[in-house]
């Protein structure tokens, strides 16, 4: 029964996301369930002596997903976009509010809404975010002591995060395309561990940060970059003095680079780091998966560093539809003499896991288009190591 569910729900996903145009005449069952809903979206069109196309000031698209991996399961949920300029500014790209709640078979949740302006010409941009998360995942862990009752060697443990989160930054353009600011984080949550014994430990994570986001931004669109460079660097200090129980350092690079090959052709590559220092709690180590390096999805990967390039290829090829492809490479890094992951990586006792390659392909269509900004949805496959996912999204990976 179960599965017979989510198969629908991804067949109507499917046709909800990828079926309707503002060039074709629509057939009954969008004309019946899905026009009204995509009306905000949609153009307005004022008919005189001549046709003339006038838009509204906020283009709003909702739509259900279907997601899958090893670790959730299948999940349904909603995002919803709107599009909007935040102030009077000329040449500003557009700012938009997002909401994102998504359920997955082995009971996760979670409930995410956030939104990106661009200021003033684009001399001021913020970002904000809230939510709740009850985030059910495992950890590959080596018990040695045998005190988890007899137990010693790597276990898949479970551990289940559930908790509030809020995040912050302010950025004010310095010079030309440069970016300097100040964000914070903070994430009130519990973690609850499943030992080998079937006993469970509680370990709050209340994570309390300051942040210094740093920009430096040449892409022509935010939203879907044909040419430009994006360099987004954070570092930030989680200190004692914030009520943190540990006192240690984040700092994350991502570089993203766009070169348009033709009029439809598009290369962009990225290079992702995250690299923890001081007294890393568990909770707060990163693993290699998500949009860093699709392909990866049972957290096996998982350190103080992690370190992922990859590159991939877009093509419109036909009126609002394209497909992608692409290739990746990662590592992953913790400080133990004991190894730091599942598998082989633990047995050999190294602190640096294999080269994690990830290979994938996916389909685009256009659903938003305003003022000359596009915003396609897709859905993505890619394989790794040992694992694979199934992505569903809005907007480009990177």
């Amino acid at each position: 029964m179960k599965r017979t569910f989510f198969l629908s729900a991804f067949l109507f996903c499917t046709l909800y996301v990828f079926s309707f145009s503002n060039n074709e005449k629509p057939w009954h069952f969008k004309k019946v369930i899905i026009t009204p809903i995509l009306l905000s979206s949609l153009d307005t069109v004022k008919k005189a002596d001549t046709v003339k196309k006038k838009e509204k000031k906020v283009a709003f698209m909702p739509m259900p997903t279907l997601t899958y991996d090893r670790s959730q399961g299948a999940g349904v949920g909603v995002i919803a976009m709107a599009l909007f300029k935040a102030d009077n500014s000329k040449k500003v790209p557009l700012s938009r509010i997002m909401g994102v709640g998504n359920y997955a078979t082995n009971d996760s949740y979670y409930l995410m809404f956030g939104t990106r302006l661009y200021l003033k010409e684009d001399y001021w941009r913020i970002t904000a975010a809230a939510g709740y998360i009850n985030y059910n995942f495992q950890a590959f862990m080596d018990f040695e002591n045998g005190d988890m009752g007899g137990a010693t060697g790597v276990y898949e443990t479970p551990y289940t995060t559930k908790g509030a989160l809020y995040v912050f930054a302010l950025q004010r353009r310095i010079f030309e395309n440069f970016y300097l600011g100040v964000g914070g984080f903070m994430m009130r949550s519990d973690v609850t561990i499943k030992l080998p014994d079937n006993t469970e430990v509680v370990d709050p994570n209340d994570t309390n940060s300051l942040s210094i986001p740093i920009s430096y931004d040449t892409r022509n669109s935010v939203y879907n970059p044909s040419s430009g460079l994006f360099i987004d660097a954070r570092f930030s200090t989680v200190p004692s003095w914030l009520d943190n129980d540990n006192d240690f350092i984040k700092t994350m690079l991502y570089v993203n680079y766009y070169k348009g090959i033709s009029d439809h052709k598009i290369l962009a590559s990225r290079f992702a780091m995250k690299a923890n220092f001081g007294d890393v709690p568990f909770a707060s180590q990163d693993y290699i998966g998500q949009t860093d390096l699709r392909g990866y999805t049972q957290g096996e990967y998982r350190g103080n560093q992690t370190y992922t390039a990859q590159t991939e290829f877009r093509n419109n090829f036909y009126k609002k539809w394209g497909y992608v492809g692409f290739v990746g490479l990662g590592i992953a890094y913790r400080k133990s003499e004991e190894g730091a992951a599942a598998g082989d990586w633990y047995n050999s006792g190294a602190s640096w896991s294999k080269p994690l390659p990830s290979i994938g392909a996916g389909a685009r269509y256009q659903v938003i288009e305003k003022a000359g900004q596009k915003v396609n949805a897709g859905i993505d496959v890619a394989v790794g190591r040992g694992d694979w996912g199934f992505y569903f999204r809005l907007t480009e990976a990177f």
